[in-house]
């Protein structure tokens, strides 16, 4: 019976350490605002504009598997996946 008693207070024992251990390692690292503006800076490319081929008349495909190509819309400067495209710019 004792021998019982210990091994359930040594499991339990056992997992208090490691569920502790598990919530200790799930903190997250707080980034300063100066490093949080550095990497923000880092990935939008700093300007510069003129980087990517653009169309500013198009239309994004629907997200079902129709025929569509990747490429950049002037207005968001940003990649999609679209149906058709004209009148080329940059951005």
């Amino acid at each position: 019976m004792k021998k019982n008693i210990l091994k359930v207070i040594l499991v339990a024992v056992f997992a208090l350490v490691a569920g502790y251990n598990v919530y200790c390692s799930q903190k997250s690292a707080v980034i300063s605002p100066l490093a949080l503006a550095n990497i923000e800076a880092l990935a939008s490319g700093e300007g510069g504009g003129g980087n990517h081929t653009c169309y500013d008349t198009w239309r994004k495909a629907p997200d079902d598997n129709s025929l569509a190509y990747w490429d950049w819309i002037c207005q968001e400067c940003e990649a999609y996946w679209l149906e058709y495209g004209r009148n080329r710019s940059s951005c």
